[in-house]
């Protein structure tokens, strides 16, 4: 069987990215809305993920007349998930966050992206270290972290 290649974004600079790239960002690094089991966008299995950076190859030289292969679509891009859920679906519709936050998340997920490439890990959606982690948590709306109830605050130290 041969699997079918789909692109990640490797550019880690918010105007170097479409709004379709940085939710694919977003959703590798948030959980699914609508399932428990998982906590970000990963490949099916019959999906290989590779960078959408360019390649070099020297056997066409400048045939940048016929047209390029680094032009890609968001078609080949990787944009559901193996849990059968959209990017969407994982903390990355803008129509819902607002851009604000929307925005926000892309700047928490190209961090966690930058921790990735520290280790030479962008292309494993299983890998974590402690700095992603740490770091993960931002990718909720603040609300979504648990506030603290009213008594503690009022109160601290007495319950």
């Amino acid at each position: 069987m041969t699997s079918k290649r789909l692109l990640y974004p490797s550019a880690n600079e918010i105007g170097k990215l479409s709004k379709p790239q940085l939710a694919i960002k977003i959703a590798r690094h948030s959980s699914c809305s609508l399932c428990d089991e998982c906590s970000g966008l990963r490949p099916p299995p019959d999906i290989e993920v590779a960078l959408d950076e360019p390649q070099p190859d020297t056997s066409l030289n400048d045939l940048t007349q016929y047209g390029s292969e680094d032009e890609e679509s968001m078609d080949d891009y990787l944009q559901d998930c193996a849990c059968g859920h959209h990017v969407n679906a994982h903390g990355a519709d803008e129509s819902s966050l607002g851009r604000t936050e929307f925005l926000r998340r892309a700047r928490v997920a190209i961090r966690l992206d930058e921790f990735l490439e520290d280790e030479s890990q962008l292309l494993d959606f299983d890998y974590t270290n402690e700095s992603i982690v740490g770091l993960r948590p931002q990718m909720t709306l603040p609300e979504d972290r648990g506030s603290p109830d009213i008594e503690d605050i009022l109160s601290p130290g007495m319950s």
